[in-house]
């Protein structure tokens, strides 16, 4: 992989003309590249470039997947293919949902990616200007009226966000920041977002108005949920409950309070009884978990304690979301948690894969995804062998009246395979478990 551009690198990377011109005599189609929405807020679409979030890298067939947030991009890579900000093509696994732009040249119906770079926005602010979890929890503590920003769009801030931290969505800075800063240029501002460019670029635009003490939160939301809880909004549960989403809602109140009335869905655990109630509570650590009563913040330390990483508490008391009009009920309420995690859109369960795999219908087509060298060491005897980076070539091969159904060894090349094929108009699913497959057929799932 190389940092230094070879001639591939450098064709693409000259002006639009010559791009134009050496992919012309090469045969390779030209057109504007897919951006994310949040990207086209900032940026311009340009001729074979792509700009979204990494959502996935797979070293054994060379290909990377794009989050471009309507749909997903799968781009291949090669030896020729130039990076930059990172320091090899390998270093992309510790950057799943980061910022990335790519520019590539498309033939035959495959993008080749020729060069991959992290945006590294961050680079441009100073060293002081940039806080980690404690940096920012003590400038919190000594600045009493310190305001902490939220950079993200307005849905996964309803959802869930730093407590006290207002909206201020990169997005719409200039529709909104007359109304959410401060007026005093001096007032000490701290942003905030994914540990993306939302947050960096909202802190350049805040000094270029004049403010002087302004930071930037690098870790952002996910690092603050690795050891602290979160704040959700009325409107957001209310969501949740009308959708039914995944999530547990635990009511701390005592029971007699619960059984005159409470929140529609909601697990009565006193706050008292939190202790013994600890193995009710969901195995998967990153389970949505709401609270909500007197001593919600306390419960929540304790949960995270536990090892939640998706604990939140919900501001309003129960007189207040009754008195909105949300959704209650009366009586007794649930007292055992019974938390059922939601299907990823286009996933199949492992009950139904393991029949598959067992006695496919004859409707349903198995499709192992992995390379020959992992396949001569054991395969499904139902299923039938396309490598993911051979797909594409292979369409002809696929039944489109048929329900496919794609795995591999860790469960990224499946979901890959099923966006390559959804972008190419074939209906698919897959399974997003790892599967080790024996010589003899045989095979074992890893959740």
């Amino acid at each position: 992989m190389k940092r230094l551009f070879g001639f591939t690198a450098f064709v693409t990377l000259c002006s639009a003309a010559s791009l134009s011109f050496a992919q012309v005599a090469a045969g390779i189609d030209i057109k504007g590249g897919p951006m994310h929405p949040l990207c086209k807020n900032c940026h311009q679409a340009d001729t074979n470039m792509m700009r979204g979030q990494l959502d996935g890298f797979a070293p054994p067939s060379q290909t990377i997947m794009m989050d471009m947030g309507t749909h997903k991009e799968v781009v291949k890579y090669d030896d020729d293919t130039a990076v930059k900000n990172i320091k090899d093509i390998d270093e992309l696994k510790l950057h799943r949902g980061k910022g990335f732009r790519i520019h590539y040249a498309e033939e035959k119906g495959e993008k080749k990616a020729v060069l991959v770079t992290r945006f590294d926005i961050l680079q441009t602010i100073q060293p002081n200007d940039k806080l980690t979890r404690d940096e920012f929890k003590k400038f919190m503590a000594d600045n009493k009226n310190v305001l902490v920003l939220d950079s993200r769009p307005p849905e996964p801030y309803q959802e869930a966000h730093i407590p006290g931290s207002k909206l201020l969505p990169a997005p719409a800075f200039d529709k909104m920041h007359a109304q959410v800063l401060p007026q005093d240029k001096a007032a000490p501002i701290v942003f905030y977002c994914v540990g993306g460019c939302l947050s960096p670029t909202n802190f350049m635009r805040t000094k270029a108005l004049g403010y002087t003490n302004v930071k930037v939160y690098t870790g952002g939301f996910p690092d603050w949920m690795q050891a602290e809880y979160a704040v959700t909004t009325p409107a957001w549960l209310k969501t949740a409950i009308e959708k039914d989403f995944a999530y547990v809602l635990v009511d701390l109140r005592p029971a007699d309070a619960v059984k005159a009335g409470h929140i529609q869905s909601a697990v009565s655990i006193p706050l008292a009884d939190l202790d013994r109630a600890k193995d009710q509570f969901p195995k998967q650590k990153n389970a949505p978990i709401v609270l909500y009563g007197d001593g919600k913040e306390e419960a929540a330390k304790k949960l995270g304690s536990w090892g939640y990483r998706s604990v939140r508490v919900l501001p309003a008391s129960f007189d207040d979301w009754k008195l909105a009009g949300n959704p209650v009920a009366a009586g007794d309420a649930k007292t055992t948690i019974a938390f059922v995690p939601k299907p990823r859109p286009g996933t199949v369960s492992t009950a139904e894969f393991t029949q598959l795999a067992g006695a496919p219908s004859g409707n349903t087509v198995l499709i192992d995804v992995r390379n020959p060298s992992e396949v001569a060491k054991g395969k499904i005897k139902n299923a039938i062998n396309i490598p993911q980076e051979e797909l594409v070539q292979r369409l002809a091969e696929i039944p489109k009246d048929k329900d496919i159904v794609t795995h591999c060894a860790s469960g990224l090349r499946a979901e890959i395979a099923h966006n390559l094929l959804k972008n190419s108009g074939v209906k698919s699913r897959f399974f997003a478990s790892a599967v080790a497959v024996a010589q003899d057929g045989s095979f074992i799932i890893k959740e």
